[in-house]
């Protein structure tokens, strides 16, 4: 596979960040390779709708961020286990923090903690906030992530959040110009043709029924398996072969090579809780 060991997914507001992250990773999973999903956002925390029935208790990514130092043992101490995915662990603010419940932190901590999940798990998928003028952690992610994704919902919105954010970032470091760009959530009623030429973007990820039913149920960790889906798995497999499997090569065993394996929590669910 590909060696994109850290991956950045960025976009406008709800162009399907957080759930082009998970699909990823579950991807990667199923290939029996080790991923830490980080989800940045500390205004809306999306453990409690990704995960909603996982007891997180005090792991994190806040408190990580902003202890004294960060070391592989206070990050494996923070991450979260996902339910039948033993090769996927999170990291994440949770349910109620904001921007005010820790001690600010600055980008070197974030390098830090970025050098240190290289040698913990195979590949990092870092689910970046849209707002990257005033989230630390998702702009230095932008700028250190060995590949950047780049979504972009085909609307007048989408057109005027980048013509205002792109300039902030446009220095050389953030290399935008190797920013792999999707247009996502796409209708055929959206002007799909017309954003893409403008921004360049080679893939697309249509909208699907089952993708927004799976959010509002908490269930994005499941594949997809409606017929009317097939767009968007078609969308999905372009990107992640593009991104994972060219010239892919026959795995070597390497000695002394440390793995991160994960064990599946206990998940506790409140009385009347069901399954729908």
């Amino acid at each position: 596979m590909k060696q994109n060991k850290v991956i950045a997914v960025w976009g406008n507001p709800n162009s399907g960040k957080t759930t082009t992250a998970i699909k990823l990773a579950t991807y990667l999973a199923s290939k029996s390779k080790n991923v830490v999903l980080i989800h940045c956002d500390h205004v809306v925390p999306v453990l409690s709708t990704t995960m909603p029935f996982v007891d997180a208790g005090n792991k994190s990514l806040g408190d990580l961020l902003s202890s004294p130092s960060i070391t592989q043992e206070s990050i494996l101490e923070k991450m979260i286990l996902v339910e039948k995915e033993k090769h996927i662990s999170v990291l994440s603010y949770l349910h109620g923090e904001n921007e005010r419940t820790y001690a600010k932190y600055s980008k070197e901590r974030v390098i830090d903690l970025l050098i240190l999940l290289k040698h913990l798990a195979d590949y990092v998928i870092i689910d970046c906030s849209s707002d990257v003028k005033h989230d630390i952690l998702s702009r230095a992610s932008l700028e250190m992530s060995d590949q950047v994704i780049r979504l972009i919902t085909p609307d007048l919105k989408a057109l005027s959040f980048f013509d205002s954010t792109l300039p902030l970032i446009a220095e050389r470091k953030f290399n935008l110009q190797n920013h792999i760009k999707v247009i996502s959530n796409s209708k055929e009623i959206m002007p799909k043709e017309h954003v893409a030429s403008r921004f360049g973007a080679s893939f697309e990820l249509a909208y699907a029924k089952e993708l927004e039913i799976q959010f509002y149920e908490g269930d994005l960790f499941l594949g997809l398996h409606d017929k009317k889906s097939k767009t968007n798995k078609e969308g999905m497999d372009k990107l992640k072969k593009f991104l994972f499997e060219e010239n892919d090569v026959p795995k070597k065993k390497v000695k002394d090579r440390k793995k991160l394996m994960f064990k599946l929590p206990s998940i506790k669910r409140k009385a009347g809780d069901v399954d729908e």
